[in-house]
């Protein structure tokens, strides 16, 4: 019995091309999927069109889209209400420091997903919301001495509530609901308290 070595082998450089076909028609296949021209935007999402990498624009609601694979993308973005919630270092009227754990429960603008991406991208929680929040809880805290800031506790969370929606509605973001989870004096003011 005689044993074929590679090098002796009649077939094998058809083994050789086909090979290399397989590989070829996988990577085609891969590039093919991965710019299928339709897609999807998911319940609570808006989908923000760019052409070679600009924002046209136009925006896709939830449902069955259409593209040009290549040329255009989708990105998609969550409409649905978020939570962010902060620890913001502020002084009161008093000179009193004081922490405050504060939640914003808060939606994109489903007519202004474009602007957003296009002006700020997907950190807009990092770049947009978390420093109006610091903002917002610094201006008013110093309105109030640290005594005002426990007994009128609901009219600071409102004029905190006012101020961020000021802040933040123009810039296309819907504000839903502000709380103060918790204010957090100094040790010597709390024992001073106790």
């Amino acid at each position: 019995m005689k044993l074929l070595t590679p090098e002796g082998d009649p077939n094998v450089p058809q083994i050789i091309k086909l090979g290399v076909l397989v590989v070829g028609g996988l990577i085609v296949l891969s590039v093919i999927i991965s710019n299928f021209p339709f897609g999807t935007v998911h319940a609570g999402e808006r989908g923000v069109q760019l052409r070679w990498g600009a924002v046209t624009g136009k925006e896709f609601d939830e449902g069955l889209f259409f593209r040009v694979p290549v040329m255009e993308n989708v990105v998609r973005m969550d409409i649905r209400t978020q939570k962010e919630q902060v620890l913001a270092t502020a002084a009161s009227k008093d000179l009193q420091d004081v922490q405050a754990t504060i939640a914003l429960n808060f939606r994109l603008s489903p007519d202004k997903t474009a602007d957003i991406y296009q002006s700020v991208g997907l950190e807009f929680k990092e770049r947009i919301i978390d420093p109006a929040l610091q903002e917002a809880v610094k201006a008013v805290t110093a309105r109030f001495t640290a005594e005002e800031l426990i007994t009128k506790r609901e009219h600071v969370r409102e004029e905190i509530r006012m101020l961020i929606k000021e802040k933040l509605t123009g810039r296309g973001f819907d504000i839903e609901e502000f709380n103060i989870v918790d204010f957090k004096f100094s040790p010597s003011f709390t024992e001073a308290i106790e």
